[in-house]
């Protein structure tokens, strides 16, 4: 996988930091649209999520026993090319996704912007969903590998806590 990801402080000057990813992959933009924004495909590589993925509409996104992990509103929309969207993880200060896709060569690039990060998983939790997510395209038809997601995580936490470290973010950390 060639996920590239930065870190820096808020732009803004607010709470947090600043993560964004970016990876290319080996599908069009009206699938990879579709992939990240459609409940049955985001189930099989990321997490169940229920509500209304358009702008304007609220979501809500499932731990494994179905509880609420975070919800948010899609504040703006362009599809198949951007969205953004609140991300609120219950009992934590809501923060701001933003999503774009453009043409690469045969492929598309995915930009993924998460602005006020406090949590320092954020960094290995995206950057394994990122990579889920070529595997799911690899094959749509196969199962959230769950076992794989948490190996993947577990080795790229030590990087990323360092790598958050370097620019000021403090030690919490909390499961994805």
């Amino acid at each position: 996988m060639t996920v590239s990801s930065t870190i820096t402080p808020s732009a803004d000057g607010g709470l947090g930091f600043l993560l964004e990813l970016d990876e290319v992959y080996a599908t069009d933009p009206a699938d990879l649209w579709h992939a990240i924004t459609t409940p049955e495909r985001l189930a099989r590589f990321m997490a169940t999520y229920r509500g209304d993925l358009r702008l304007g509409g609220r979501w809500q996104a499932l731990t494994v026993d179905g509880e609420l992990y975070c919800d948010g509103e899609v504040t703006a929309c362009d599809a198949p090319r951007t969205f953004t969207t609140t991300w609120q993880v219950v009992g934590e200060q809501p923060t701001l996704l933003t999503v774009t896709l453009e043409p690469y060569g045969a492929g598309t690039r995915l930009s993924l912007r998460h602005e006020h990060v406090t949590r320092l998983d954020y960094g290995p939790g995206w950057h394994t969903y990122l990579e889920s997510l070529a595997w799911h395209l690899a094959d749509p038809g196969a199962a959230k590998d769950r076992e794989r997601f948490g190996r993947r995580f577990a080795e790229l936490e030590p990087g990323y806590a360092a790598r958050f470290a370097a620019v000021g973010a403090g030690p919490e950390t909390s499961e994805a």
